[in-house]
């Protein structure tokens, strides 16, 4: 799933170009740029982590699933699961231009943002309509 948030809150004019070029970028992203994200993700979690004990041994890049991607106007958001050693917790991570990774966190999964899903834009639209009638 690939999300568009323009932040108009903070940009009241909206860069649709940008934006377009971000959603390109992340959706044309080679194999050894995802690669090398995923490693750094598990690099600076494994040295959070130290040498603490865990239960699970699995290797963190074999457990990390994509869940979303956030197409900002200046950077990317990532949003991955990672139910093996992390079965409660999201793993976040902001790309920058190239890239590179900027910032990881690990998140409790229930973060309050309800997420709803369509199967198409004629069902978004009735799901709006509906809530503007109660």
């Amino acid at each position: 799933m690939v999300n568009v948030d323009p932040e108009l809150e903070e940009q009241p004019e909206l860069d649709a170009g940008a934006l377009l070029a971000g959603v390109r970028r992340i959706l044309t992203i080679t194999t050894a740029q995802w690669r090398q994200i995923v490693d750094t993700i598990a690099e600076d979690i494994e040295e959070a982590v130290g040498d603490e004990e865990v239960i699970e041994t699995t290797d963190l890049r074999d457990d990390l699933a994509l869940r979303s991607v956030v197409v900002l106007p200046d950077a990317v958001l990532l949003s991955f699961a990672a139910p093996k050693q992390f079965p409660d917790r999201w793993i976040r991570a902001q790309l920058g231009e190239d890239f590179e990774v900027v910032e990881v966190i690990v998140d409790e999964k229930d973060d309050g943002i309800e997420t709803v899903q369509f199967e198409s834009a004629d069902d978004l639209l009735d799901h709006l309509s509906a809530s503007d009638d109660d």
